[in-house]
């Protein structure tokens, strides 16, 4: 498996979508010790909104530095996001008019550079648990 694919139908516009899914993952994102590596030290989540940004697991509340998870290399508010993480792989979420709503999809390339363990974990749990977390938190505040 090189990527994986998964979609979930929101019912807000691709902006607000956008918005909630970069601005407000420090809200819906699960942080546990699945989800980080030293979920002691992890405060919040947050990507720096641009091209070039970070996505960090943010340690220091204070300063808002922290562990990078990945570098945003596409920044499109409303239609689409990429970010790279440490092992060069690449994960690509948009967000497009579907319905009275939004459809989300996020895929995440380049797993064959990752061992088969973790690859089969991403692939069986990973996003799709994520998006639900996401869609989860739109349904319970919009």
């Amino acid at each position: 498996m090189r990527s994986v694919s998964v979609s979930v139908d929101v019912e807000v516009a691709p902006g607000a979508a956008f918005e909630v899914f970069t601005a407000e993952i420090d809200q819906w994102y699960v942080i546990d010790k699945h989800t980080m590596p030293d979920v002691t030290r992890t405060v919040a989540i947050r990507f720096e909104p641009h091209v070039g940004g970070r996505l960090l697991d943010v340690h220091d509340a204070r300063t808002g530095e922290g562990r990078e998870m990945g570098r945003v290399t596409a920044w499109e508010p409303g239609r689409r996001l990429i970010f790279v993480d440490g092992r060069g792989t690449e994960v690509e979420v948009t967000f497009a008019a579907h319905g009275a709503g939004t459809r989300v999809t996020l895929e995440h390339r380049g797993l064959d550079r990752v061992p088969p363990a973790e690859r089969e974990q991403v692939g069986r749990y990973g996003w799709r648990l994520l998006l639900d977390w996401y869609r989860n938190y739109l349904r319970s505040f919009r």
